[in-house]
């Protein structure tokens, strides 16, 4: 277990927008901080960028990141990681 651990260093913030749609369907708001976790982030060779098989959108996985169980995020949500913002393509 330990070892696990100390490969979960990058900190990593969820944010989210408020449930508020316009007219036309967009969400409106801006992204706020939902939860921050610590995490591994790895960049997936171009050989693993398959779907994923549980909660999904129909995209290739590009990063995963691993965390412990407790509070996850959700597709609507993105992970802001090093300066870096990341769509949600899946939850396992």
């Amino acid at each position: 277990m330990l070892e696990r651990a100390g490969r979960l260093s990058q900190r990593v913030r969820f944010e989210a927008r408020p449930l508020v749609r316009g007219d036309a369907g967009e969400a409106l708001g801006d992204w706020s901080l939902a939860f921050e976790r610590w995490a591994q982030v790895e960049l997936l060779p171009r050989a693993e960028m398959l779907p994923a098989a549980a909660d999904t959108r129909h995209s290739a996985r590009r990063w995963r990141l691993t965390m412990r169980a407790g509070v996850m995020p959700r597709l609507d949500m993105r992970a802001v990681w090093a300066g870096n913002v990341l769509t949600l393509t899946g939850v396992e």
